[in-house]
């Protein structure tokens, strides 16, 4: 299944009975937001799965700002909002892309494939004339048994014994100016793990909100694909382990799905006062 569909795509399968589309929507800073976008309008047949409320852990001391969930409450939860291990699985949101890749990669790690993200989001749906409802689908669940795909994941520990390591390369998905350290809007500290590479998850997508071809993801990614066709691991990170799944999951419509994703990134990094900080470009 291609990970990112048109939503041409979606329209022609609205109402195919083994696919459940889920609304991603979400505001950092205005949790409410996202629940009440849908709660006003969305897809026809859509659930809503909220990042912090269902797609992520409560914050404990270490983990980041969006813990990784447990697998086996995620997969409960994916099964009551209908999931089950044959459902096709269609994600969006109004970020970009940006939350849906986290319900994406959240799947995979789980072990289920069948999942794809929709092309520009909700507002050009709404804006193309494609219908949208308030009514919400009577939810029959399902059966979801996870089957686990830990070398998806990198830990602390992972990330502690790349550093310096020259068959490793980190990936940081933010923006530059945090990436450098220059700013900091979110975390009490900044500044970039030592070693890695910058490529801002927003240049997946076009001027127009759309997902690049894969010729310019293969240009915007080009540092990652070099180091993963000469048998290096590549780690991807973010401030949350949010943003580094659409870098992620370019990479994966590309031919690479080995790619780790760093869940904690650099939110869960900053909390051990002992892990080194670098500040500048690399």
């Amino acid at each position: 299944m291609n990970p990112i569909v048109s939503k041409q795509w979606l329209l022609a399968r609205l109402y195919e009975p083994d696919l459940v589309i889920v609304d991603c929507r979400f505001e950092l800073g205005r949790p409410e937001a996202g629940r009440a976008a849908y709660d006003a309008a969305h897809i026809p047949g859509a659930v809503y799965l909220d990042l912090e409320q269902d797609l992520s852990a409560p914050i404990t001391a270490h983990g980041g700002r969006h813990p990784l969930p447990d697998p086996d409450t995620l997969a409960a939860r994916f099964a009551r909002a209908g999931i089950g291990n044959a459902t096709r699985v269609v994600a969006y949101d109004d970020q970009g892309g940006l939350n849906a890749s986290r319900l994406w990669w959240l799947l995979r790690w789980l072990g289920h494939d069948d999942v794809c993200v929709m092309d520009e989001g909700f507002a050009a749906w709404q804006a193309g004339g494609y219908p949208v409802t308030a009514e919400r689908r009577t939810v029959v669940p399902a059966a979801f048994t996870p089957s686990l795909r830990p070398h998806l994941l990198a830990g602390v520990e992972d990330i502690r014994r790349a550093l310096g390591d020259p068959g490793v390369l980190l990936v940081d998905s933010r923006a530059a100016d945090r990436y450098a350290g220059l700013q900091e809007p979110l975390d009490v500290k900044a500044g970039h793990i030592p070693g890695a590479i910058n490529r801002f998850w927003k240049q997946v997508l076009d001027d127009n909100g759309s997902w690049k071809n894969d010729g310019e993801l293969r240009e915007q990614l080009a540092p990652v694909i070099a180091a993963l066709d000469e048998g290096r691991e590549a780690i991807v990170y973010c401030g949350s382990g949010v943003s580094a799944c659409p870098n992620v999951l370019a990479l994966h419509r590309l031919g690479y799905p080995q790619v780790k994703l760093y869940a904690g990134s650099w939110s869960d990094w900053i909390s051990y006062p002992e892990n080194p900080i670098a500040t500048g470009k690399e």
